[in-house]
């Protein structure tokens, strides 16, 4: 977008033009916007293009356009894309934990039972128990 903006203000702007001199120092050519100090001459550039130019102008924005729009497209996919991807990971590392964490109240029950099994059998074997016998054991008769 910022492209079009840029050809339409240069195109529609009428062209200012400063002196602008080219100059030839010792075999070498250029130009700039102050008198040269040994020989030049005065440049003006065409002010002008032709209608083909402004055709092909036209055609290398459009194009342009279009291949920064695709990369625009290309990118945001790209985004979206990496986004799944980090909730897939955050979904994942969530059901992780939350397996551990099941995990430990696991072994937690398991040493609370463990624990609550030994009071148990502690109280069971420390109890005092007493062995009532109502009906008296018979002696034997040893028969004279």
């Amino acid at each position: 977008m910022k492209i079009s903006r840029l050809l339409i203000f240069f195109l529609l702007i009428p062209p200012v033009h400063a002196e602008m001199y080219k100059c030839n120092e010792g075999g070498q050519i250029s130009y700039q916007d102050k008198p040269c100090k040994t020989k030049g001459i005065e440049f003006t550039p065409n002010k002008d293009i032709s209608a083909e130019q402004q055709q092909t102008a036209a055609e290398k924005l459009k194009s342009d356009l279009a291949k920064h729009n695709e990369q625009k497209r290309l990118a945001k996919e790209a985004r979206d894309k990496e986004r799944m991807i980090q909730a897939q990971e955050d979904r994942a590392n969530a059901v992780y934990k939350k397996a551990q964490a099941i995990q430990e109240q696991a072994k937690q029950t398991g040493r609370q039972a463990d624990a609550l099994e030994k009071r148990n059998d502690y109280e069971r074997d420390t109890r005092p128990y007493y062995i009532i016998n109502r009906q008296p054991t018979p002696t034997p008769y040893l028969g004279k």
